[in-house]
């Protein structure tokens, strides 16, 4: 056999996606819990915060999607776009279904753009994820 068509192996994953989605599932909550609080504050400084809530709500959602991409990503440990994506389409399916637990109104228009973005948002952090290296712990022996 051929040296040169021989595969080379895979770079071996870090955890299962399945647990690793889990974990960036509550890394996106905890991001998403934190920047709704901040905004919530932000938006009593406006004279209407009804009016400026959809927008902090949305962006409360792409910053929990970045931040959960990344952390599926960094835990399984290879494939960040196709992590990042497996993970943006299980938080869109996690809070469509939360929404309507909740009874909330969903704006189908609204869903139609929110949903695809935060999806490509999932596969940026996902991409960041991947690409960050770990610090090397070695030292440098003085002279």
């Amino acid at each position: 056999m051929d040296k040169a068509y021989v595969r080379k192996k895979e770079k071996a994953c870090g955890n299962p996606l399945a647990v690793s989605i889990l974990k960036g599932l509550l890394a996106s909550l905890i991001a998403a819990a934190v920047s709704l609080l901040i905004f919530s504050a932000a938006a009593m400084k406006f004279d209407e915060p009804d009016k400026i809530a959809p927008i902090f709500g949305v962006a409360a959602m792409l910053i929990s999607a970045f931040v959960g991409g990344f952390v599926t990503a960094r835990v399984h440990g290879a494939r960040g776009l196709s992590s990042g994506a497996v993970f943006g389409l299980s938080l869109v399916l996690v809070i469509a279904v939360a929404a309507l637990i909740a009874g909330a109104k969903i704006s189908t228009a609204m869903f139609a753009v929110s949903a695809p973005v935060a999806v490509l948002i999932a596969m940026l952090g996902g991409i960041a994820g991947v690409g960050e290296k770990k610090k090397s712990k070695k030292r440098r022996a003085t002279k």
